[in-house]
């Protein structure tokens, strides 16, 4: 048995510098970043920690709000596909918004090769719809 610490619930999320994380009554792990947000490994760790504490040791779908985010530097990005991810992601949809957001979400995937499906979504509830096999 493996504690991954308090789950983290919507009505109990885990407010980091960069973003919010929780797990929302269906499993579905969330994580919102700020408005403005930059990641870097200092900050990324912490979203990593809660991302996989909020999954509580299942795989499980997680929908990334990438709206606010505004840059991510290469360790960022490695952090946020790094094995530890990967053991508690079933499937991951990222929400877009603007150029800038929908270009790191591509960068995301075409640099890091997420080992589980991993799509872009200008639609919340078309992501949602996907990452309940919906879509």
């Amino acid at each position: 048995f493996r504690y991954y610490g308090p789950v983290m619930t919507q009505e109990s999320p885990h407010k980091l510098s960069v973003a919010t994380v929780f797990a929302e009554a269906d499993g579905t792990v969330v994580l919102v970043f700020n408005p403005g947000s930059h990641l870097d490994a200092e900050n990324t760790g912490p979203v990593v920690r809660a991302h996989v504490a909020a999954a509580a040791g299942q795989k499980r779908p997680t929908l990334a709000d990438l709206r606010g985010m505004r840059s991510a530097t290469r360790e960022a990005r490695e952090l946020a596909a790094a094995p530890d991810v990967a053991a508690v992601t079933l499937r991951m949809a990222l929400i877009v918004k603007s150029p800038v957001s929908r270009v790191l979400g591509n960068f995301f995937m075409k640099v890091t090769h997420p080992k589980y499906p991993t799509r872009i979504f200008n639609d919340e509830v078309a992501a949602r719809d996907w990452l309940r096999g919906v879509a």
